[in-house]
């Protein structure tokens, strides 16, 4: 399973799960899963990734 890359406060987080009250559980990069953090989709940026042939 893959999660979605993300932008949080400048740092990369993996969106672990999205609730339908727009807030979700995310995973800052190289922590682990015992730190995950809820915050709100509107403070997140999708990060953006190129295509690859």
């Amino acid at each position: 399973m893959g999660f979605k890359i993300v932008i949080y406060k400048g740092e990369k987080c993996w969106l672990i799960y999205q609730y339908d009250s727009g807030y979700c559980e995310i995973k800052k990069e190289g922590f682990s899963l015992n730190r995950i953090e809820l915050v709100h989709m509107s403070e997140l940026i999708e990060e953006k990734r190129e295509k690859q042939d």
